[in-house]
């Protein structure tokens, strides 16, 4: 399996890439460096020591500042781009790979000055990595406790920087062997409200490109690292699968595609519940104090990812609540609309007296992104309102990317000519400089 993914995603190139998906990886450029600008100031790791000579030495941070290490680059800049969890994501291998890739090809790509074309190749293998070594065992891995980004994305950073680094496939594919003795990462921050999460996309970014450092040192993994009979497969999924069971699930199309530009800084899962809570706020406009029932209908798999059911009442952080679809939806309807800062705020009556009656229940009738929304209201009134297959009504595309974008520039204190400046060069990155896509980044 190690030698045919190596040499699958030795042959991924943006030359190669479908019009639309090609159109998607430039607006998931343009969402997750956006997003990582809006999310400085909600990381949670330290930043790494500062480069000590001039003030282009070293690798790009998103504070402005510079670091001598392109791993503690890649290490920091996955948390920031993490720390509003609105970086996007693959609903089927239900996991976050930009934010683990991007920081990894960033430093990756300064080391080697690399063109933008060959930029978008490396993104472009990692998340083709990323999708097509988990799409098939996520749904057996996250029962487990096993966070898929943490498990399945270091694949993506290993592939994008081995890419950037010139490597061949024997190369790519040795990097990631090598990802596989070093993948991790628990869900059961989502539960207990604390900070593994943007450790998770720190380490899995950083490790990748581990794995390509050792590759070039000469360290060989193990050649059946993925499949053998002891290896990352049967140890956490308990399966032994050939390349070819897989081999649909390497298409970078595909993995493009499918990936999902989260609308709102909240989970993955609760994405479809935060949209239908707006309309039912928009069109019925209920009272909250007159709503006596509050149910939320959602998919059997997402329902139970471990952190979906939180109710509190003592929530503890931002990672405990924006996994709660009671919470999620409870906010919406409270204010109306959909605020990020009501997050933060604790205590706040209203809201916590429709989450303490929530009841979230399953229908393994409703397929992914999809969920139902039912009110009882005094007087014996009834709302009932449904979305399925949200993923389409969320996407954001060409017609709605540069406000949704512009938004997270602004709210970041920067300006409409600095997000400007910032989508030229990601509009030319293909005839264009990774080097200069990142001087627009600059605070």
């Amino acid at each position: 399996m190690i030698a045919e993914a190596g040499r699958a995603l030795a042959a991924v190139s943006w030359a190669k890439l479908s019009a639309p998906a090609k159109e998607k990886l430039k607006h998931c450029v343009i969402a997750n460096m956006s997003v990582a600008v809006a999310g400085l100031p909600h990381g949670r790791l330290p930043e790494p020591v500062a480069a000590q000579a001039g003030a282009n030495a070293g690798h790009f941070l998103f504070s402005g500042r510079r670091t001598a290490s392109a791993r503690d680059a890649a290490f920091w800049n996955a948390a920031v781009m993490h720390a509003r969890t609105q970086d996007d994501f693959h609903p089927i291998g239900n996991l976050h790979a930009a934010t683990v890739l991007f920081p990894a090809a960033m430093a990756a790509a300064e080391a080697t000055d690399a063109p933008g074309e060959r930029f978008l190749d490396a993104l472009l293998a990692g998340y083709t990595a990323a999708a097509g070594l988990s799409c098939a065992f996520s749904p057996k891995t996250t029962p487990k406790g096993l966070r898929s980004t943490g498990l399945y994305s270091p694949f993506g950073s290993a592939a994008a920087a081995a890419r950037l680094a010139g490597l061949d496939a024997a190369g790519i594919g040795n990097a990631l062997a090598l990802s596989a003795s070093v993948a991790a990462g628990l869900t059961q921050c989502w539960v207990d409200g604390s900070d593994e999460w943007q450790l998770h996309v720190a380490q899995a970014a950083a490790n990748g490109m581990l794995a390509v450092d050792l590759t070039r040192a000469g360290v060989r993994g193990g050649e059946h690292a993925l499949d053998g009979a002891a290896g990352f497969y049967n140890a956490h999924a308990g399966v032994t699968p050939a390349f070819a069971d897989i081999a649909k699930d390497f298409d970078p199309d595909r993995a493009v595609l499918d990936t999902v530009i989260k609308r709102y800084p909240v989970s993955g899962i609760c994405q479809p519940v935060v949209r239908l809570s707006e309309r039912v706020a928009a069109v019925h406009r209920p009272k909250p104090e007159d709503i006596e029932v509050l149910a939320i209908v959602m998919n059997a798999f997402e329902m139970r990812y471990p952190g979906t059911l939180n109710k509190g009442p003592a929530f503890k952080s931002f990672s405990d609540v924006l996994m709660s679809a009671a919470f999620c939806c409870a906010s919406v309807l409270t204010r109306g609309k959909f605020e990020f800062a009501d997050l933060f705020e604790k205590g706040r009556a209203p809201r916590d007296r429709l989450i303490a009656m929530a009841d979230v229940h399953d229908d393994k009738g409703l397929p992914t992104l999809s969920c139902r929304i039912e009110l009882k209201m005094k007087g014996g009134g009834r709302i009932a309102e449904s979305l399925i297959d949200g993923g389409k009504e969320l996407a954001i595309d060409s017609s709605t990317i540069d406000a949704w974008a512009l938004g997270l520039w602004q709210e970041a204190g920067r300006t409409q000519a600095q997000y400007r400046k910032f989508r030229a060069a990601v509009d030319v990155l293909e005839k264009g400089s990774t080097k200069a896509l990142l001087e627009t980044l600059q605070p």
